[in-house]
């Protein structure tokens, strides 16, 4: 009997259909880890692209101990779908517009100093008050708590979502001229970011400057300023050893506050799940890790300025009670500002009192 070679029989079609069905669906539902393993992906799962910004040193402390390790924490607790990207030095944001770069969408998220923006947080500004913390790890959780019970607290971040909120190390006068009493700040020029430090520079017989950390090298190096109140990190961070003579100890005389905070619907568009991997790589893991790196640099800037032959000037206790003694009428200034615009400020300074009391080091 004739057959045609050329024919293919209806079997055939099946077979080769269902062969080929197996092949796609084995090559489709793998994808690779990081460890070389295969696993399973789920069809409908999508890509989380997050831009950050922020105006700080690429090599800041921060960014490379909290914000680079976190992007390789997010991709891993997520199989790699959660992207985060970081555009450091003000590259694409400025201190002075980041709060509103993030509220309209043109960042996702963005890290902060809040005295870059004087007026922006009132309240915040009751932890910056001169004088009322002992150490960075108890300024630090009395700001978290203070977010977490207040909700006119909340309310001065309600265009944003916060996702990590801290304080830095101890403020010191790092200058070039010695400094040992309030008098010998008569008529220099000592750089600030906050209200609090304004007045408390004034206060001390100096003449407050505002600009933003990455300026101040410069600014120091060509005389504009003749020193800055900080904590001692700085000089790490923007090698500041460099172009100081001096610098107090122990007068510890006030914390800034810092804030990591996200675009609203951004987050809102977030999956229930990515929403609880960033929550639980953020908060108060963040502030506490916060704390450890300013209380290491506090001491590492130290080194650096012995090492620089920078002259430290040890503040006594008694000494620091004549400094403080200035200071006394800031608290009373800070709740005329607040009150006079109708924020409760005598609530928000007592609580404050009452969680430092609470957590006393």
């Amino acid at each position: 009997m004739f057959t045609n070679k050329n024919k293919i029989t209806p079997i055939v079609v099946i077979l080769c259909a269902a062969m080929f069905m197996l092949l796609i669906s084995g090559c489709g539902a793998k994808e690779e880890t990081s460890n070389g393993a295969a696993k399973d992906t789920p069809k409908d799962a999508e890509a989380v692209e997050i831009v950050m910004g922020h105006p700080f040193a690429a090599q800041h402390p921060i960014s490379q101990n909290i914000l680079l390790p976190l992007v390789d924490e997010l991709a891993e607790k997520s199989d790699g779908r959660i992207k985060l990207t970081i555009h450091a030095g003000g590259s694409v944001t400025s201190p002075a517009t980041i709060r509103e770069d993030v509220a309209t969408g043109v960042i996702d998220m963005g890290w902060t100093l809040q005295g870059y923006t004087p007026g922006k947080y009132p309240l915040t500004d009751v932890v910056e008050l001169p004088f009322q913390f002992d150490s960075t790890l108890q300024a630090s959780y009395v700001l978290w708590e203070l977010l977490q019970q207040s909700p006119e607290f909340q309310e001065e971040y309600g265009d944003v979502k916060v996702v990590g909120l801290w304080m830095t190390d101890p403020g010191e006068l790092l200058t070039k001229e010695p400094v040992l009493n309030p008098e010998d700040l008569d008529g220099m020029r000592i750089r600030f970011a906050g209200a609090a430090q304004e007045s408390m520079i004034s206060k001390f017989g100096g003449t407050p400057v505002g600009m933003a950390m990455p300026e101040v090298y410069d600014a120091l190096q060509r005389g504009v300023i003749d020193g800055v109140a900080n904590g001692p990190s700085v000089i790490e961070s923007y090698k500041l050893n460099e172009v100081i003579n001096h610098t107090t100890r122990g007068l510890n005389s006030f914390y800034s506050a810092q804030v990591i905070f996200m675009n609203k619907s951004k987050w809102d568009s977030l999956s229930a799940e990515d929403q609880e991997i960033l929550a639980s790589l953020t908060g108060e893991a963040i502030y506490r890790k916060a704390t450890d790196i300013y209380s290491a640099g506090y001491q590492k800037g130290m080194d650096m300025a012995v090492e620089s032959n920078v002259t430290i000037n040890d503040i006594t206790p008694e000494q620091r009670e004549e400094w403080k003694a200035k200071t006394e009428h800031i608290v009373d200034e800070w709740l005329e500002r607040v009150n006079s615009i109708g924020l409760p400020g005598q609530e928000i300074l007592d609580l404050m009192r009452k969680l430092a009391e609470e957590y006393k080091p």
